[in-house]
């Protein structure tokens, strides 16, 4: 929500597929989605934790070498998701793979710790700073403690 109480972006779970997917509106509509979030399963990489694409756009002819989206052939891959969400260290990287934001845990000040709920988020000019919190909002709901109570 932006200072007056207005949503900036709107976060629904896509029913109906195999894999966690989500899509992200702008403001409080809930058609044409900005982009889709996808959370990543495969045992070989483990260290990609979602990928995030546009939502349908035809592209932008820039030739990036970045895999598709497999459910839909237009869409291209955004950003990538890498680390680990439970450790509270991972990096969003972009298209062309330069680290536009980044999750780390909170270091202690005079010997106060914090939990893992409290950490750092360091966003670069390169990514608007409401989908950097929407990736976040999304990464808690793939990877957070609050998962293992959904059933």
């Amino acid at each position: 929500m932006d200072a007056s109480g207005k949503s900036l972006l709107t976060i629904r779970r896509k029913r109906l597929s195999l894999a966690d997917n989500w899509l992200v509106f702008d403001g409080e509509t809930a058609v044409n989605p900005l982009f889709s979030v996808r959370k990543h399963v495969n045992l070989l990489n483990t260290k990609s934790l979602a990928h995030v694409s546009s939502a349908g756009c035809s592209g932008n002819g820039s030739g990036s070498s970045w895999p598709r989206n497999k459910n839909n052939i237009n869409a291209i891959l955004m950003y990538e998701i890498e680390g680990s969400y439970t450790q509270r260290c991972c990096a969003v990287y972009d298209d062309k793979r330069r680290r536009v934001a980044e999750i780390k845990p909170k270091e202690a000040v005079r010997g106060v710790a914090f939990g893992m709920d409290v950490f750092r988020l360091i966003i670069q000019p390169e990514i608007d700073s409401a989908v950097a919190m929407a990736l976040v909002i999304l990464l808690d709901q793939m990877f957070g403690s609050s998962r293992r109570f959904l059933t």
